[in-house]
């Protein structure tokens, strides 16, 4: 559907005639169905509305290029042609359009008259807002698939499919102060299987041809439309003058004042359609400013899309060449109650990731290889005194016992019962130091996360960090290990 933009481009820099005839081609029905119910039912006039709506087009190509719904556009423009030529015509049949647009019979069942509905269902489709004005012409008009308008919209199939149920509800609603009234169901139905109506053979070639030679000469809507009546609307014009004539004598003055009256009530009708002309005219002006606003916007949304992705790409490369840092033996300057913490909150996270295992895959990890590594539950196992943990028991809760070269030996049971027990009373810096390793994973992710939203830059101050921990608790986590340090390094009173 998207091609529709690409064949006003080529016609508008190239003045491609093949290009305007497919555009032609793939929308007349639309048009020429929109203005055979807005005439009445005249073919002659259809076929006049269609070529002064597609000179327009093709008079204003470079410009509607950029339109996001060219069908939408048709149809307004349809509606404009369609009054101008039965105000410069004078040949509307007023009596009819009248008993059409102000039957109050209520209809009892649920299922809709076409006859009824066909004279009003532009008019209220022009009372749509823009949106769900072009999501009812795509779908109904035009029949497209759901994933068709949602691709026309820039929206899903199901967000397609939503905003047209809500569009065709409100079309109900205004067919309903017509005096229409029917189901959303029920409209659908009879819209879509008797609104589109195809225009007669040949007459796509005649209005491309005519509309391409009028597209960059400006010609006036009631040349173009005196240049496309036929013999027969001619005919039918002169009919309808001799009538009024005859009438008019042979009723007298109490026939002349009806016929002023009637005037009267044309004239007014007609200034309030004029008055309707502007203001959509006005209308389509501003959804084109509407739409060369969206694509400024588009553009700066994307150049800072860019920017936030190259920011979370310098992120991510930081985080695996951290990742990548190969273990290291950190037992220097550790008091033995500091390595065997250590070791235990090693085992903890084994224990941990071998449950998951067991969860996940339904058995036993075969060894704690399978469980570290960048694809692994634990990224990466510190050493602290060259122990080994390749020998550990990967039954889910079964004890582990590590013993370091020097003799250490650190017991974890997830049980709680044989727990090395460290009675080493900690210190209040050590108390502090293993509040913040408990939370050090959080707060490297709350690091890459700020870095990634503020353009690669770093924290200014701890505090800066807390909307950017996963959770609450990790945040909350992170302030008490600050503040128990604050705590440690204040020196007693």
């Amino acid at each position: 559907m998207n091609d529709d933009a690409t064949l006003l481009r080529r016609y508008a820099e190239d003045r491609s005639e093949d290009a305007f005839t497919e555009l032609v081609r793939r929308h007349l029905d639309l048009v020429y169905g929109a203005a055979l119910r807005r005439t009445g039912g005249d073919p002659h006039c259809a076929a006049d509305v269609a070529q002064h709506v597609f000179a327009t087009l093709a008079r204003n190509a470079r410009r509607l290029s950029r339109h996001s719904v060219l069908q939408a556009w048709l149809h307004t423009a349809t509606r404009n042609a369609s009054l101008n030529l039965m105000i410069s015509e004078q040949r509307r049949k007023a009596r009819e359009s009248q008993a059409a647009a102000l039957g109050t019979e209520d209809s009892s069942a649920g299922f809709p008259d076409w006859e009824r509905i066909k004279p009003m269902l532009d008019g209220a489709i022009d009372e749509l807002p823009g949106p769900d004005r072009d999501a009812v012409v795509l779908r109904f008009l035009e029949r497209r698939e759901f994933s068709e308008v949602g691709l026309a919209l820039r929206i899903s199939a199901d967000a397609a499919r939503m905003r047209t149920a809500r569009a065709l509800e409100k079309l109900r609603a205004l067919l309903a102060l017509r005096g229409i009234t029917s189901t959303a169901a029920a409209l659908g139905t009879i819209v879509t299987s008797q609104s589109l109506m195809s225009a007669p053979a040949g007459l796509a070639s005649s209005v491309a041809s005519a509309a391409v030679a009028g597209g960059g000469a400006g010609i006036g809507l009631a040349a173009t439309l005196t240049s496309f009546m036929t013999t027969k609307t001619a005919v039918t014009a002169i009919i309808a003058g001799i009538l009024s004539y005859g009438a008019g004598n042979y009723f007298g003055r109490a026939g002349h004042a009806a016929i002023d009256s009637q005037r009267a009530y044309e004239n007014a009708a007609k200034t309030r359609e004029i008055a309707t002309l502007h203001q959509s005219n006005a209308t389509l002006q501003a959804e084109l400013d509407r739409v060369d606003a969206a694509n400024v916007q588009l553009n700066s949304n994307i150049a800072q899309l860019n920017a936030a992705n190259a920011a979370l790409a310098a992120a991510r490369t930081a985080a695996a060449k951290t990742a990548a840092a190969p273990s290291r033996n950190l037992s220097i300057g550790l008091t033995p109650r500091e390595l065997k913490m250590t070791i235990l909150n090693n085992l903890r996270q084994v224990d941990a990731a071998r449950s998951q295992y067991k969860l996940e895959k339904g058995a036993d990890p075969e060894s704690v290889d399978v469980l570290v590594g960048d694809n692994g539950y634990i990224r990466r196992l510190s050493t602290v005194s060259g122990e080994d943990y390749s020998g550990l028991s990967m039954g889910a809760g079964q004890i582990m016992t590590v013993t370091t070269p020097d003799g250490t030996v650190v017991t974890y049971d997830p049980s709680g019962a044989e727990t090395t027990k460290i009675t080493e009373p900690p210190s209040a810096m050590e108390s502090a130091q293993e509040l913040m390793q408990g939370v050090e994973p959080a707060v490297g992710h709350a690091v890459a996360a700020y870095r990634a939203n503020n353009q690669g830059q770093n924290p200014p101050n701890p505090e800066a960090l807390t909307p950017y921990f996963a959770n609450p608790q990790d945040a909350a986590a992170y302030a008490q290990a600050r503040e128990a340090i604050a705590a440690a390094r204040t020196p007693p009173h």
